[in-house]
């Protein structure tokens, strides 16, 4: 018989079916710094557990959490080994978590920040304001990195008359901390700027260590321009945050603190030409009762002269109005051309998002083709198990077939019914002459003959019956014939 090939998924299926099946791993504690944390707004946690030699992916409720949980902590956590086998990869899922220790980037992490605290660094007292409308923004960054392109391209939609200029840095390990104090050095002393933006990505604890550093708070807390802290997600905090005069949630949040866009710009714009219509209005209406007031009160002797000259300074002061009015309706002219340019981009951009919806849901479809061809996989394997078994079960029973056919065909049927026969008949014959000698009576007529026959008997004779312990007469009353 051929041998049965097994694919990759298979495979996987099978592996995960023997852990699964392991008491050991069913139920396991394990020791380790929690690394790589990653808190999901669906209640899972997803984190790695470490030690110096190797390190196991792991994920837990929140529910199941009831420490202080973060990156670097030493915990035990209770629970079972599984085999996720899409990318075959093995995890912890863990039900019970318990503190083991704090780590040491955490510890070093709490002294520095209670020290820097204690000297008055994190006072909002020391914070510099940010400028409202600055002319240009320095960022410190890594230009590899997905952090840079957002924070540009918020840049450019939001202001695009703002200058920015990028200091390559170094954002991981242990030589990034000198390259951030580098770029703040930079924008101090070479290219003044007005605001200076420290940005990175996403990342673990260790990830984001290089923003703990003692030397790199000093030189931020002793920057001329106004520093904004942009270090990882929503939930990370590091050193760099605290010492900063504003500390930003993402790197493209950091975009939107720094400036104002130029939508808001025209709202303030519009907002103070209107308060300027109104004031204009005000003042020629109060004007014009002051001018009424005054050509009652004039004499009658000079009223010409005082009302050309106040038509002449009236005709003056409509030819500023008028110009006035020329001026504004220009600015709001130019207004409405900067709003049909936006909306042109807003449809651009609405057109773009509409390609992103249509792309994630290609991606839904091959995900669910993907699901559908996985299902139709374990059918195939089910089908191979279940024909190797059924195969197996008939082979088995046609070997025993066999075994009976060739009994039969050895065994001499014919001579073995001869002999029980004559066996039977000879049991017969003895078992007849015993019920004979057991159980034969004698019937004999008044004469002594023996009766053998019904048609022999007459109604009202008497008949002898001989036993084997005894004699009985009797008198026939009625005789029936068999059929």
């Amino acid at each position: 018989m051929a041998k049965v090939a097994f694919n990759v998924s298979e495979l996987n299926n099978y592996i995960k079916k023997l852990i699964s099946m392991d008491y050991i791993l069913r139920d396991i504690t394990i020791t380790g710094e929690v690394t790589n944390l990653n808190i999901h707004n669906n209640g899972n946690i997803y984190f790695s557990l470490k030690d110096k030699f190797a390190r196991i992916d792991a994920m837990t409720s929140q529910d199941d959490v009831n420490i202080e949980f973060f990156d670097g902590v030493k915990v035990m956590a209770k629970g079972t080994v599984t085999y996720y086998e899409r990318s075959g990869r093995i995890f912890l899922y863990a039900t019970e978590i318990e503190l083991d220790g704090e780590g040491n980037l955490y510890q070093k992490y709490l002294k520095l920040k209670e020290k820097l605290k204690d000297e008055g660094l994190f006072d909002a007292s020391h914070k510099k304001k940010i400028k409202k409308y600055p002319s240009s923004i320095g960022i410190i960054t890594s230009t590899s990195g997905a952090a840079i392109k957002d924070v540009v391209n918020l840049f450019r939609k939001r202001n695009k008359t703002c200058d920015i200029y990028v200091f390559p840095s170094l954002v991981q390990g242990d030589v990034a901390s000198c390259n951030l104090i580098r770029g703040v050095k930079y924008f101090n002393e070479v290219n003044k700027v007005d605001t200076i933006i420290i940005a990175r990505g996403g990342g673990s604890f260790e990830d984001l260590f290089a923003f703990n550093d003692e030397s790199l708070a000093r030189e931020i807390f002793a920057s001329k321009i106004p520093v904004i802290s942009a270090v990882g997600h929503e939930i990370d905090y590091t050193i760099c945050d605290f010492v900063s005069d504003l500390r930003a949630a993402t790197p493209t949040n950091a975009a939107e603190l720094a400036t104002i866009s130029e939508d808001e710009i025209l709202s303030q714009l519009s907002k103070k030409l209107s308060d300027l219509n109104n004031l204009m209005e005000r003042r020629i209406s109060y004007s014009h009762i002051k001018l009424i007031n005054l050509y009652k009160n004039i004499s009658l002797e000079n009223q010409v002269h005082k009302i050309n000259f106040m038509t002449r300074n009236l005709l003056y002061r409509e030819t500023l109005l008028n110009n006035s009015i020329k001026k504004i309706l220009q600015n709001y002219y130019y207004g409405l051309q900067n709003k049909r340019f936006y909306l042109q981009n807003f449809k651009l951009n609405k057109s773009k998002k509409i390609e992103n919806y249509s792309y994630k849901l290609k991606n839904i479809s091959v995900k669910l083709n993907s699901k559908l061809g996985k299902d139709r996989e374990n059918l195939n394997f089910n089908k191979k198990l279940l024909n190797y078994y059924f195969k197996s079960q008939i082979k088995d029973k046609i070997d025993k077939f066999n075994d009976y056919g060739k009994f039969i065909l050895d065994y001499d049927l014919e001579e073995r019914l001869k002999k029980e026969k004559e066996r039977l008949n000879f049991l017969n014959i003895r078992l007849n002459s015993v019920y004979e000698k057991i159980n034969k009576v004698e019937i004999l007529t008044e004469d002594g003959l023996e009766l053998n026959s019904a048609k022999n008997v007459k109604i009202g004779e008497i008949i002898s019956l001989k036993f084997k312990d005894g004699s009985v007469k009797s008198k026939v009353q009625k005789v029936k014939m068999r059929d």
